[in-house]
């Protein structure tokens, strides 16, 4: 990189890594996505840079928010998160800082990092993953945590969490009604 001082006529020579520089940088993302000819996914993101070295990865470093639509374009489920990676060859998302994903039955995923493996089938419950600290709330109310993380499907339906807690409503019955 050359630059020009203003008192001088002389250049002046800054090294530059080309290996650390994006080769492409958009601003005020706003991206349909397709499977078959089929519109599957709506990204928004304030920022996507795209890199090359050590591997081919695209890189959203201020939030980014898509939703998921069925074949009606109606939508299935939203995620959003302060951070994401996308590594093209692994086909592996790694979203990171205040996940938060919500489906169709209201049913809201949160933790400080998911990665979502496009490798894996749909229904394989190792699609959508965590190692870290995970909390799940259904529509109702009831929530449960996983301190160890979770797995599950591409659907986030019946995730596995490990190490769980959390509270959940119980109805009483009356002690006559009982035998």
């Amino acid at each position: 990189m050359i630059s020009c001082n203003k008192k001088s006529n002389t250049f002046q020579v800054v090294p530059v890594d080309a290996k650390t520089m994006p080769i492409s940088r958009t601003e005020d993302v706003l991206s349909l996505i397709s499977d078959s000819g089929i519109t599957r996914y709506r990204l928004k993101a304030k920022v996507q840079e795209i890199y090359t070295h050590p591997e081919d990865y695209w890189y959203f470093p201020e939030k980014i928010y898509v939703e998921q639509f069925d074949s009606l374009l109606q939508v299935k489920a939203t995620i959003e998160a302060d951070t994401a990676y996308y590594f093209l060859k692994k086909e592996l998302l790694q979203w990171i800082g205040n996940v938060v994903v919500k489906n169709l039955e209201g049913t809201t995923f949160e933790t400080s990092e998911l990665f979502w493996d496009g490798k894996a089938p749909a229904n394989s419950r190792d699609a959508i993953y965590t190692h870290k600290l995970a909390k799940v709330t259904r529509a109702n109310g009831d929530y449960q945590y996983g301190r160890l993380g979770f797995k599950s499907d591409v659907y986030l339906n019946e995730p596995q969490l490990y190490a769980v807690g959390g509270e959940m409503s119980v109805k009483e019955l009356k002690s006559d009604s009982v035998r």
